[in-house]
């Protein structure tokens, strides 16, 4: 090879060499900002296993939130639902409401929270016997501020995980509104609770956090939504006495039940926002007055079977309940005697009187 030759031959090494060099840099920037397919289907799954392991079901709603909250027991916390005691705080954030009568044509509520972080809560009022059934129906902790002589005997005799205001753990658990304590007559419609002081409660008494290992959940959800073929339910009547309808109003946009008392929207004070669930389910019952009871007080057959009423996206079905024992969680059936499968969110449950019927329209 002449020397012109091999200087040509160099220089084109060189050139070759540098080209390859860029090639490789280039390369190389790709993978570090660019990564195979597989590897972002990779790191996707990784990101979301990630997140499920965070998550867990929700048993009173079927919706996922954080596993730590999912894992606990709920609280149950008795509500006081005289018109003067509106508007009530917190309990938009309950994932599941149970309704029934008190003494009086008045009903009281029992708001059972699972995850929540409301800053108040209530106003709380006395327990009531037999709402116990209903804490059990979710193994919750039963919070109240004072109670019957027949809840006392009840709650001694069943050795129920009951958090009691009135007592040494007043001020660790609740507080009186300084606004409703000057206005007269609201003395008893006055006391509040929130999440915080609930969980510094529950650390004080040191009732057991986890469910039992044999637990199981009270309501089975739809994997998929689904409406019931049965009789159009667009509005919900709940004449609980001669004097006392509550209702619920479905709106068609969001596929929920909008709450309705005393002729005005259910109001959370926290949020100024209407109360409303995805599911109604009603249960009948036999609701009798104690035999000389000088408060007017009530008894309510929980233990045993009935008929009921499930609503949800507009229609209403004819369901069956029943409970073996106080301890025992109520299970719904269709009329095929087939497990109730409910829709994905909140539930109200209304344990109505035998004796009346609910109307829909």
């Amino acid at each position: 090879m002449t020397g012109f030759n091999r200087r040509w031959a160099a220089v084109a090494l060189v050139v070759i060499l540098a080209v390859l060099a860029m090639t490789g840099c280039k390369n190389k920037g790709q993978v570090v900002e660019e990564p195979p397919i597989e590897d972002v289907e990779n790191g996707d799954a990784v990101a979301e296993e990630v997140i499920n392991e965070n998550l867990a079901v929700n048993p009173l709603t079927g919706l996922l939130i954080d596993k730590e909250a999912a894992g606990r027991r709920p609280v149950a916390v008795m509500i006081n639902n005289i018109k003067k005691a509106l508007p009530q705080s917190g309990i938009g954030q309950a994932d599941v409401i149970y309704e029934t009568l008190a003494e009086g044509n008045i009903t009281r509520l029992l708001a059972v929270f699972q995850d929540f972080d409301a800053e108040k809560i209530g106003p709380v009022r006395s327990a009531r016997h037999y709402y116990l059934n209903f804490a059990f129906d979710h193994d919750a902790i039963y919070v109240h501020y004072g109670q019957s002589p027949q809840a006392d005997t009840a709650i001694k005799q069943l050795k129920a995980d009951a958090i009691n205001g009135l007592s040494y753990l007043d001020n660790i658990m609740a507080w009186r509104d300084p606004v409703r304590l000057k206005q007269k007559g609201m003395y008893e419609h006055s006391l509040y609770t929130n999440a915080e002081r609930l969980m510094k409660t529950w650390d004080t008494v040191k009732y057991r956090k986890a469910h039992q290992e044999n637990w199981q959940p009270m309501l089975t959800f739809s994997e998929e939504e689904w409406t019931p073929a049965g009789q159009t339910a667009d509005a919900v009547l709940l004449p609980f006495a001669n004097t006392l309808t509550n209702e619920f109003h479905y709106d068609k946009e969001t596929k929920l039940y909008k709450r309705v008392q005393y002729n005005q929207p259910h109001i959370d004070e926290l949020t100024n926002e209407q109360l409303q669930t995805k599911n109604i389910i009603v249960q009948y019952t036999k609701i009798t007055l104690i035999p000389n009871d000088s408060e007017g007080r009530r008894d309510m057959e929980l233990v045993g079977s009935g008929k009921g009423v499930f609503i949800t996206n507009g229609q209403a079905i004819p369901i069956n309940w029943s409970k073996k024992d106080v301890r025992t969680p109520t299970k719904y059936t269709d009329e095929k005697g087939q497990v109730l499968e409910v829709n994905k969110g909140k539930t109200w449950i209304i344990v109505f009187p035998n004796n009346r019927a609910i109307e829909l329209k």
